[in-house]
């Protein structure tokens, strides 16, 4: 991957427009349009109609950045990513992080994530 766009996860933008879309971000992580949606705080049918709206972009660029994080620790990869965010976790008392993301708080997975990135885990 080129060096300048480490930065973001490619297969989250629209080309045409270089924004964010809600889709596209939801596809590469392997979520459902729901899931998605509840991440969002937005229904499903209004994520479908607008995936790239310019009210969504803040919320998704937190979550590209937190995923980004993640997905240098993992070596690059989102397979792995996407595997962690679904796995049951010892540190968030056996629930996934993706759970907590659904929750809408994202500060939880963050926390954990960057506690892994300073070597204090747990």
């Amino acid at each position: 991957m080129n060096r300048l766009l480490e930065h973001t996860i490619l297969a989250a933008h629209d080309p045409a427009t270089g924004r964010f879309d809600a889709s596209r971000l939801a596809k590469a992580l392997n979520l459902t349009t729901k899931e998605m949606a509840d991440i969002l705080h937005r229904t499903p049918r209004g994520l479908l109609k607008n995936p790239d709206s310019q009210q969504l972009q803040s919320e998704m660029a937190r979550i590209v950045r937190t995923i980004v994080q993640l997905r240098e620790l993992l070596d690059g990869s989102m397979e792995y990513v996407r595997i962690w965010l679904r796995s049951p976790h010892p540190d968030l008392g056996g629930r996934t992080p993706l759970s907590y993301l659904v929750e809408g708080k994202p500060e939880v997975v963050e926390a954990l994530i960057y506690a892994y990135e300073v070597g204090q885990p747990g």
